[in-house]
């Protein structure tokens, strides 16, 4: 896409220079900066406040060399945020009040953050020693965060280069010298960088993610045009080989977590190009452009909370602004009522700037709206192979059901093949539990020795004692999707998910949601599990992840099993089975890892497991209800 459009179009022709770039206000500009809403100054006025005479955080190297030593992130992420946050938080504060208060906590963040070897964190540890316990500092490698810290300095030497020059010029030339030795050279002299798409075409989020602060850099501290240019250029071809890795229906296989990287950082790197050019380079028009924007409202599900494949937390605080903007370029009104529905704990967040500058001049408007998420009713995403519905449009009330086929090689994968997420009035039932909080063996050959990573704690069965193994060959098959204002129903095959040891030779699971239309026809959803094996005799387990603690209550109609849960006092569901030949057992999941913690609380969650034992040949349905008769 990006690189046919460069065969007929140059950037040097439509993108002005360095001194006409003027995206958002600088510091200076108070008359722009006192229109912002008062409620937004003063919230990062206030936050600012807590950092001035700001401690800033050692970088040892011994907290470095913990990833490697014990697995360990952590011991050197935490004090790196730590200076950026300060640094972000700091640079928003003085721009917002605007009387030089905290300039020399400013001053004292950029000195300390030159003055460190490698701009990115202990886990990136660049691609020519990747067990090294310490960065090299020959090697420049451009990570995740190297990329981040560039643009973060590039628009603190923007906004207040006035006021540092004022002290001295000497802080924004180191800005300047580190720009160009940790950032544009090499972005502009390297191909060897695995995200770039030249010499590895599976790229993810780390592509759009690190151009579009590396564009940041380049357009608002590269003065050689001509070199800018071909920098640009160079960041399309980049972009293409990331937005090739999509189908036409937009979806990301990352999971919504990351689709405000890979996705809404998609969107940075367009939206920087259209103000660059005064709106000359347009994207916001082709189609799947506009479906990846689609993508977030297609996956919420209810307040906070959003489908949550891969490698993602149920519950999500969005990026409201950046949405809301993806929206008015697309006219996509789907993702502006999102943005302007969707509920936030603070009234202004403090994130990356290219994203919080506009956000303090959207303020008022986004404020103003009174809308709605549009609380799509059905989604069919046949790319990724993911569907949801709702019992009712526009509404959380009654039975929500997504579930996805795929393979078992997704960017950040958990080997989940045909499972699914159920909520009841948009609260949690049957859930997926995401990602514990990253280590050394997240992204290692020992990642599925993670329990979250296990298909068995995840909603799908495990076969003859054997669950899903990871890799592309480990897949859904004949997926089916049809959709009714009934019903809705997908079927998919998940038999080439497992390995040969479980001997099965045909494994079918249907989902049915049936909506209720009226108090005769009540909703349900059922699940329905069709098999065929090599030989006469075989164990099933059925697993579900509950949220709140199931209880086994009194027989179902026909003597069936059935199962009761609570999700709050008012909120409640029930699954209802073949009790004949099953075993059930109940399994409570204690959570010690915070970032689970943040979602599902402190009490821990639950695992459902029917147990069969069944012929070569046969079928099992489990049906949820809300109201049982």
């Amino acid at each position: 896409m990006f690189v046919e459009w460069l065969k007929s179009n140059k950037i040097i022709d439509l993108i002005g220079d360095i001194q006409s770039y003027h995206p958002y206000p600088k510091a200076t500009d108070r008359e722009m900066w006192n229109n912002v809403p008062e409620e937004a100054l003063e919230y990062c006025i206030q936050k600012a406040g807590e950092f001035l005479g700001f401690n800033w955080p050692s970088l040892t190297a011994v907290s470095f060399m913990a990833y490697v030593r014990t697995g360990d992130r952590l011991a050197y992420e935490t004090p790196h945020f730590a200076r950026r946050k300060a640094l972000e938080t700091l640079v928003l504060g003085e721009c917002a009040e605007g009387k030089g208060r905290f300039i020399d906590d400013i001053i004292n963040g950029i000195w300390c953050i030159c003055e460190e070897s490698f701009w990115g964190v202990s886990a990136h540890n660049g691609i020519r020693a990747t067990d090294a316990p310490l960065p090299d500092v020959e090697d420049r490698y451009i990570d995740l965060f190297a990329a981040e810290t560039g643009a973060l300095l590039a628009w603190t030497k923007f906004l207040l280069a006035d006021q540092l020059n004022e002290i001295t010029h000497l802080i924004t030339r180191r800005i300047d010298i580190e720009l160009e030795e940790r950032i544009k050279k090499p972005f502009i002299y390297r191909e060897d960088f695995w995200w770039m798409g030249t010499v590895n075409k599976k790229v993810n989020n780390w592509t759009p993610w690190i151009i579009a602060n590396v564009m940041s850099v380049f357009l608002l501290n590269e003065y050689d045009q001509i070199r800018r240019a071909k920098a640009l250029e160079k960041m399309l071809r980049c972009l293409d080989s990331f937005i090739n890795t999509y189908h036409d229906d937009g979806g990301c296989d990352e999971g919504t977590s990351y689709w405000n990287v890979a996705g809404g950082a998609l969107f940075d790197c367009l939206d920087q190009l259209y103000l660059a050019s005064d709106g000359k380079i347009d994207f916001f028009s082709n189609e799947l452009v506009r479906q990846i924007g689609r993508y977030i409202y297609r996956c919420h599900i209810a307040d906070k909370y959003f489908i949550n494949y891969a490698d993602g937390s149920a519950k999500i605080d969005i990026a409201k602004d950046m949405i809301y903007r993806y929206g008015k370029r697309n006219n996509d009104m789907n993702m502006v009522s999102l943005a302007a529905g969707v509920p936030s704990n603070v009234s202004f967040r403090i994130e990356a700037l290219r994203r919080a500058l506009p956000a303090f001049f959207n303020y008022k408007e986004l404020m103003s709206k009174e809308m709605e998420p549009p609380y799509v009713r059905d989604v069919w995403m046949d790319g990724i192979q993911v569907m949801a519905a709702r019992e009712k449009e526009g509404s959380t009330e009654g039975l929500y059901l997504t579930a996805k086929g795929g393979h078992n090689a997704e960017s950040h994968n958990h080997n989940d093949v045909g499972s699914c997420i159920i909520f009841v009035d948009g609260l949690p039932g049957i859930i997926d539990i995401g990602v514990e909080t990253y280590t050394k063996k997240t992204f290692s050959d020992q990642r599925y020795e993670i329990r979250t990573m296990q298909s068995q704690y995840h909603n799908v069965p495990t076969i003859n004692g054997r669950m899903q193994k990871p890799g592309r060959e480990y897949c859904a098959s004949n997926a089916i999707y049809s959709m009714t204002d009934e019903n809705v129903t997908f079927s998919v095959d998940i038999q080439k998910a497992y390995p040969e040891e479980s001997r099965v030779k045909y494994y079918n699971r249907t989902y049915r949601m049936k909506r209720g239309k009226d108090a005769d026809e009540k909703a349900y959803i059922e699940i329905t599990d069709t098999y065929a094996f090599e030989k006469a005799i075989n164990t099933l387990s059925f697993n579900y992840i509950i949220w709140k603690k199931p209880v086994i209550v009194n027989n179902g109609t026909a003597g069936n099993g059935l199962i009761k849960v609570d999700i709050d006092a008012k909120t409640s569901f029930y699954m209802e089975f073949d009790k004949e030949n099953t075993e059930v057992d109940i399994e409570h999941c204690d959570i010690s890892d915070e970032r689970l913690r943040q979602t599902w609380g402190d009490e821990g969650i639950y695992r459902i497991i029917l147990t069969r034992t069944v012929p070569e040949e046969g079928s099992f349905s489990v049906r949820i209800y809300t109201d049982y008769m």
